[in-house]
């Protein structure tokens, strides 16, 4: 009953635990993060956590399964409700964005297991991973069977959706720290949501002027 991967209502004991997990695990890793204060975050006792999910392996896949599955149904929902691939390409990137943006614990923990190779990735979580993956390739075929998008390799393109809402999001501290120190550049964007819509126009798009090749 406690290791379903469904989220339930906000403010459930499980997504409590999971949601300070994920900030816990990022700002301390793995191994310097202690259930006690995972449990004291979450405002549950360790019996609980132990009941809602399991020990401290188990919590850390389950959080990387539960942000995966949440990436999962967001871009089915897109591909359901978006019929151009132009659009649909835009709307898995800001699925993506949004859910860094709304835990940003999940991309510093996603980055640090690409880093690892993936050690404590859960198979499940690996699975639904290569699902997504399938799911923009199936939009990039589409996309060049319609003439409205390039004959592209659809796992860079992949990576190039997911891997750029992850560094914006991760880097948002730095920018605030350079913003600081420094006099940022008039064009750099100012909030995530035109991050997010000018790394779409360069995606579709690209750089080079219509026309030209390298």
């Amino acid at each position: 009953m406690g290791k379903s991967t469904e989220r339930g209502r906000p403010g459930e004991p499980r997504d409590r635990i999971l949601a300070a997990a994920a900030a816990t695990f990022a700002e301390k890793g793995f191994d310097g993060a202690g259930v006690d204060e995972i449990a004291r975050r979450a405002g549950v006792n360790k019996a609980m956590l132990y009941y809602y999910v399991g020990d401290k392996t188990t919590l850390y896949g389950a959080v990387l399964l539960d942000a995966i599955e949440r990436a999962h149904a967001g871009v089915r929902r897109v591909l359901d409700e978006v019929a151009d691939p132009r659009r649909q390409i835009a709307g898995i990137q800001g699925v993506f964005l949004s859910l860094f943006r709304e835990a940003p614990g999940i991309p510093r923990l996603l980055l640090r297991e690409i880093a690892d190779g993936g050690v404590r990735l859960p198979n499940q979580a690996l699975a639904r991973m290569a699902s997504v993956m399938e799911m923009t390739r199936r939009v990039v075929e589409e996309g060049g069977r319609r003439g409205v998008l390039r004959a592209v390799n659809p796992v860079l393109t992949h990576l190039l959706v997911v891997g750029s809402a992850m560094f914006i999001v991760n880097a948002q501290r730095l920018r605030a720290r350079m913003a600081e120190a420094i006099e940022l550049p008039p064009d750099v964007p100012a909030d995530l949501s035109t991050f997010g819509a000018d790394l779409s126009d360069i995606i579709l798009n690209g750089v080079a002027a219509r026309g030209e090749t390298p």
